[in-house]
């Protein structure tokens, strides 16, 4: 069952991109860089440095869309990304497919474009935790895994051409739906070069003005039914998988075109907490959990990207804490219906993976 919630994964990230026309380009990037011993239990994992390969196909939106215009010509991508984490006996290499946006924060056509990049995607790793062969990694316990890149760059671009410099960080985990789930943190500096199909644009517009019913609808009130999978840590029995069910109730209040406010209810059933301490389970009511919750999210094209923090006021057994947060991404399939992806987390320790269906009233 993990693995073939980890393989949606790649499903989703090939969704919620809208249908764009602008330029379009190739690039490479070479990255170089070290692994963060983000724990005191991994230093022994940090040895060689990083070396990253990574092949991206980029189509600028200049569509003159009401996203197009607010993000001032963002641009939209996937890559493939080949990752040796200088030990490979015990880490071995990933191979990434990840989509993302870049938004531009600075753009001149004499000095060039400064971006920050966000995208999200799948990895596969070759080595992982074991047991017998490889007690070593204590930070992957799947081959399949979630992946989050946040990048800087600086471009230079020609009339076919371009090249660049900038910043990388990125994350592989599977969500805590196999143990060990440390996970992988790589910085890493990077060189970029490139073909475009047709050169890049700077976007010369006045400031977008428009109203909010010009970008999207909005309702204030928001319903979710949340399914996931939880991996407890193997202590006195055999690790296992189980199953975590919650309604969320949100408010929602724009405070911008693009941002909005949310706070709502947590409504949370955790089989898993029942087998925390225990050989036999806890009473079933004991695994409910009540929550407050509190966040932001952004909008952008047919999707979100919502983050926030909550606070339970239901928390009998109490395994991680009476702080959670979370963060990740819904789909817009229309007006009423949305699906969602996230993480839900502990002072950030992950949880577990979340699943969402959610109504617009």
């Amino acid at each position: 069952m993990k693995q073939v919630v980890l393989i949606l994964m790649v499903v989703w990230s090939a969704l919620g991109w809208t249908q764009n026309t602008g330029p379009f380009s190739v690039g490479l990037q070479y990255k170089n860089g070290f692994l963060s011993a983000h724990r005191e239990t991994m230093h022994h994992l940090v040895q060689s440095r990083n070396n990253v390969l990574e092949v991206d196909f980029n189509r600028q939106d200049t569509s003159g869309t009401a996203y197009s215009d607010i993000y001032r010509y963002p641009t939209q991508g996937a890559s493939l990304i080949l990752h040796d984490y200088g030990y490979r006996p015990v880490l071995g290499v990933s191979f990434t497919f990840s989509r993302f946006t870049k938004f531009p924060i600075y753009q001149s056509e004499r000095w060039g474009f400064f971006d920050f990049r966000l995208g999200q995607g799948v990895s596969y790793i070759t080595e992982k935790y074991d047991s017998f062969e490889n007690k070593k990694n204590i930070a992957i316990g799947s081959h399949i895994n979630g992946f989050v890149n946040l990048q800087f760059s600086w471009e230079k671009h020609f009339e076919h051409f371009y090249f660049g410099a900038g910043l990388d960080f990125s994350h592989i985990s599977n969500a805590r739906l196999k143990t060990p789930n440390q996970g992988l943190n790589t910085l890493t500096a990077f060189a970029s070069a490139g073909y475009n199909i047709s050169p890049r644009k700077v976007y010369d517009k006045p400031k977008f003005d428009g109203e909010l019913s010009d970008v999207r609808k909005f309702n204030k009130w928001h319903f979710r039914f949340i399914f996931g999978l939880k991996q407890n840590l193997p202590d006195h029995f055999e690790a296992r998988n189980f199953g975590v069910a919650a309604l969320q109730g949100l408010y929602r209040k724009n405070v911008s075109l693009l941002w909005d406010f949310e706070a709502g209810i947590d409504l949370v059933y955790n089989e898993a907490n029942r087998w925390y301490y225990e050989t036999n389970p806890v009473p079933a009511y004991q695994a409910l959990l009540v929550g407050g919750y509190s966040g932001m999210s952004l909008s952008l094209y047919r999707s979100q990207i919502y983050f926030g923090l909550g606070v339970y006021a239901l928390n009998i057994i109490n395994p991680e804490g009476w702080v959670y947060n979370r963060a990740g991404i819904r789909l817009l399939s229309n007006e009423k219906w949305n699906f969602s992806i996230g993480i839900k987390a502990h002072v950030g320790v992950a949880d577990y993976l979340e699943w969402g269906l959610g109504y617009r009233l």
